[in-house]
């Protein structure tokens, strides 16, 4: 298999979204809530869902792309479990509300374990912007960009500097299918990867905003800094935090800010790179 997302994509990481009614519905995922009270045993439509959604951000520890089907076997329910005890939600091993309202909430497309911890060498890194799809011009992005490399640079040993060329770091708002052989589900803001790759990509189909609160209140767009502070803490070598109010926690609400690094995110970090 050419890409095998159980290990060689992010190296394997954790969610960003606080769980909330906030649910986006698809035709990817049109038969999930469906699924509700299935258990080991069963064979209901669908579960195939469930297991490639698992699969993909790291709850199997082994490969099971050829054996994806609709029966709900002993790998499934250990999956269940451990991406309810994640969440924080009662862990049943089957099927219930909680699990789906999980399963259809937008969130980082980084899975959420770790595999291993992959560091830069140098201290000193440049990045550009290389977007396929004209979201933002350039010039209004790159402050936006700064001040996220900023809020990481403040606690560990990191220079970032913005380069026009070679570049250590690139980022970019691409289509769904962008050829880097991990197109975005729709449920997915960006995704990152680890060092010392340095590729950073949002989902342009959002409705992405330097101000998600408005004038009007509080929105549905989804705030630029807020997901760039969290996918730089990916191109870092962090995987996900399993605090809710880390900026490393995978689940964002969109119409919300979430752009300052908590004391568990400079604790990760400092761990990660202690000088």
């Amino acid at each position: 298999m050419a890409h095998k997302l159980s290990t060689q994509f992010f190296g394997a990481f954790l969610v960003l979204f606080v769980l909330q009614p906030f649910v986006i519905k698809s035709l990817e995922f049109e038969s999930i809530q469906n699924l509700e009270g299935a258990q080991k045993g069963d064979v209901v439509n669908g579960l195939n869902q469930i297991k490639k959604y698992l699969y993909k951000y790291g709850y199997y520890h082994h490969d099971i792309e050829g054996t994806i089907d609709d029966k709900f076997d002993d790998s499934l329910e250990s999956a269940l479990k451990a991406y309810q005890n994640y969440l924080g939600i009662d862990v049943t091993g089957k099927i219930d509300s909680d699990t789906i309202e999980g399963v259809l909430t937008p969130r980082c497309g980084v899975p959420d374990h770790l595999v291993s911890s992959a560091k830069w060498r140098t201290r000193s890194l440049d990045w550009r912007i290389s977007s396929t799809v004209n979201v933002f011009p350039d010039a209004q992005l790159s402050p936006v960009l700064t001040k996220a490399f900023t809020s990481w640079a403040k606690v560990s040993p990191f220079k970032f500097t913005m380069g026009r060329f070679k570049t250590d770091i690139v980022i970019g708002f691409l289509k769904k299918d962008h050829a880097d052989g991990f197109p975005f589900k729709d449920k997915e803001f960006a995704h990152a990867f680890p060092p010392p790759d340095g590729r950073l990509h949002f989902y342009a189909k959002w409705n992405w905003t330097f101000d998600p609160t408005g004038k009007g209140g509080k929105t549905n767009k989804v705030d630029v800094q807020s997901i760039a502070v969290h996918e730089i803490g990916h191109l870092l070598g962090l995987d996900h935090s399993n605090r809710t109010s880390a900026v490393m926690y995978a689940f964002y609400k969109p119409g919300t800010i979430k752009r300052d690094l908590t004391d568990e995110d400079k604790k990760r970090i400092k761990a990660l790179y202690p000088n």
